[in-house]
């Protein structure tokens, strides 16, 4: 298979980025092994012959080969023992980001029990090359937060870099990258059939951004949800996102949908914020809900639990995905993880008083 163009740009990043012209893939090319065995090999782990070891070792000096990986970063080394956590930049702080702050706190509190010190790098998406904590080799490892401005590109580049890596509510689509998520389709699914349960025929969907793989996925259950069902798919019924930032994602959506006749019976936001913002709209034309239109988000953050009414949600595991994923970086950093893993985590239906039978 030929390399994506993510890749390619990647490489691209890389060639200016501080780092040898070796790489553990050139290693393993030299020697006739996997990847995987070299990492073996550089955390002096078992599972690999002394035939294969003498290989690697003379692949590595032949190369001038500068290992980056995990055997240099382990605490118990001495060496660094920071783990940089990146986010995109946020139109609010990363603390006032109900369902990013969840996550990280769970990432913050598994770093330290497990005697790492975490560091906020903020991606600046018009930053040529790597954020400068990553390119300067002065972390053990990376938790990737989000999408948005944490592209495939700079996953890709990261991993190129031989950084140890693990992404949360995001994926690579051109690179195995370990990563935890949500189970976005199912949440969806499940959300969708409970509303068809109460009677609802029209339901709509409000989208996020389509650079936002997690939300993405999140209009895929609705669609499969739909036709399964036997509600069919109707176009009128999906509304594109139009709003930009805060406070009042979702309110230009709802009064969209509201310009449309017939109505929905019911309205899915891909996100609580945007099911919020949704709802103020409602207010401001006097519609109620749910008596005239029931209304559900996802994320399951904690504003809409206060909302009037309270929000019906698909609840996602927010801080055990930050725990999961700082686990799985703490393997990588020590050589226990040497095949990527997709770590996905089960939603919870929360049914509040935001949603009811069409009347």
């Amino acid at each position: 298979m030929g390399r994506t163009n993510h890749q390619k740009e990647a490489e691209s990043i890389m060639k200016d980025g501080p780092r040898g012209t070796s790489t553990i893939k050139d290693v393993a090319d030299a020697a006739g092994v996997s990847t995987a065995a070299v990492s073996l090999f550089l955390n002096d782990r078992p599972g690999i012959s002394q035939a294969t070891r003498d290989r690697i070792a003379a692949a590595i000096e032949s190369l001038g080969y500068v290992p980056r990986g995990s055997a240099s970063r382990r605490p118990s080394s001495g060496a660094s023992n920071f783990v940089s956590l990146l986010v995109e930049k946020l139109p609010l702080s990363l603390h006032s980001d109900h369902f990013y702050s969840a996550v990280a706190q769970g990432v913050q509190a598994e770093a330290e029990r497990l005697g790492y010190n975490l560091v906020l790098t903020v991606v600046d998406p018009n930053q040529q090359g790597l954020p400068r904590a990553l390119a300067e080799q002065h972390v053990a490892g990376a938790v990737a937060l989000g999408g948005g401005d944490i592209t495939d590109t700079l996953l890709d580049a990261i991993k190129l870099s031989e950084i140890p890596l693990v992404v949360v509510d995001n994926q690579s689509n051109s690179s195995q990258i370990d990563c935890v998520v949500t189970d976005n389709q199912y949440g969806t699914y499940q959300l969708i059939r409970y509303l068809a349960e109460l009677g609802h025929r029209r339901i709509a969907i409000i989208l996020g951004p389509e650079k936002y793989k997690s939300l993405n996925e999140r209009y895929i259950g609705y669609r499969q949800a739909m036709f399964d069902l036997g509600l069919g798919f109707d176009e009128s019924l999906v509304q594109p996102n139009l709003s930009q930032g805060i406070p009042r994602k979702g309110y230009l959506e709802m009064m969209s949908l509201l310009d449309r006749d017939p109505w929905p019976t019911a309205v899915f936001a891909v996100s609580d914020r945007t099911a919020l913002g949704a709802l103020e709209a409602l207010r401001e034309r006097g519609i109620e809900v749910p008596r005239q239109i029931s209304l559900a988000g996802f994320d399951g953050i904690e504003p809409g639990q206060l909302a009037n009414p309270a929000l019906t949600t698909v609840s996602s595991r927010k801080y055990e995905m930050g725990v999961v994923a700082m686990q799985r970086l703490d393997a990588l950093i020590n050589g226990r993880g040497t095949s990527p893993i997709r770590h996905v985590l089960y939603t919870d239906l929360i049914v509040r008083e935001s949603t009811a039978a069409p009347s």
